[in-house]
């Protein structure tokens, strides 16, 4: 306590910046998570985990570094891959950007998204959609392109209303307008991480709509056994049953407990940073061993 103020920690260790699909900046990300607190003497805990690339990361480190006393910053990334036709992301957190590996293999992995893009954009020129691959070239080069931006592209040219609407219509999978890419299995995810000198982290288990409550359990075990360290078990769309669930399921396999919203900006309006939808609390209890773990 601080007078009569309850001071309060801040947590959110799954968020993305324009260096992926976010619309913030790392530096913005920064003092839009600074905002977010009660007050000037609350903690924030936080971790930029953009899609197959740490380009943001030395500016979201460098931010970060003029706010230490009130704010623990986490350099991470989200990496999809394919598991048995199921699209699985495994978050990595400490992850050492520098990595030569890490990078060759995100690289690779941004170069499939970048083809893919281009099908993307022939597929719906083939529908009669005035856009190119100018369109949605972003400001940054070092920046990756993502099905979101061509959603905007589409809303900008007012072909939908929405990223929604685009993704709902065009964009997402079993669209007209949907490309596969080549993606890494969960397991090489996890040792790519471990290799990197991170910690491997199960992405929003209960997103997984293709596979069943059994075939969820099998593939935690199995990436448990791959080396997985741990379970996203508060994320924005979950109820109290599934976090219940999911918490339970890490405990039944030694796993650590994360949590976090998944923002994108505004690329996702309805997702706040630390609240989601409006009523997630990543809880403070799950901090001791998390932060341990990267140490």
């Amino acid at each position: 306590m601080k007078g009569d103020i309850a001071l309060k920690t801040y947590i959110d260790l799954h968020m993305h910046s324009t260096a992926s699909d976010g619309t913030l900046t790392p530096t913005a990300l920064i003092q839009a998570s600074l905002k977010s607190a009660s007050n000037e003497d609350d903690t924030t805990v936080i971790a930029l985990t953009d899609h197959d690339t740490v380009a943001g990361i030395p500016e979201f480190m460098a931010e970060a570094a003029k706010y230490k006393k009130r704010m623990i910053a986490i350099p991470g990334v989200e990496i999809s891959t394919d598991y048995h036709g199921v699209e699985i992301h495994i978050l990595g957190y400490n992850i050492d950007p520098e990595n030569k590996e890490l990078l060759e293999k995100l690289k690779l992995y941004r170069e499939s998204r970048d083809s893919r893009n281009e099908k993307i954009v022939a597929l719906l020129q083939a529908e009669g959609f005035e856009i190119t691959m100018d369109d949605i070239k972003p400001e940054n080069p070092n920046d990756t392109i993502a099905r979101p931006h061509i959603a905007k592209q589409l809303m900008k040219k007012k072909y939908v209303a929405s990223v929604k609407e685009a993704f709902d219509k065009y964009l997402a999978e079993g669209r007209s307008c949907y490309v596969e890419r080549i993606r890494p299995t969960p397991e090489e995810a996890i040792q790519l991480i471990r290799n990197s000198g991170g910690v491997p982290v199960l992405a929003h288990l209960m997103y997984y709509k293709k596979l069943n409550a059994a075939e969820k359990e099998t593939m935690v075990f199995k990436l448990k056994e791959a080396g997985l360290q741990g379970i996203e078990a508060y994320y924005n769309s979950y109820t109290p049953v599934e976090e219940d669930y999911v918490a339970s399921l890490a405990k039944q396999n030694g796993l650590l407990l994360t949590g976090g919203t998944d923002y994108h900006g505004q690329n996702k309006p309805h997702i706040s940073l630390f609240t989601g939808q409006g009523s997630m609390e990543v809880p403070e209890t799950i901090l001791p061993e998390f932060l341990e773990s990267i140490r």
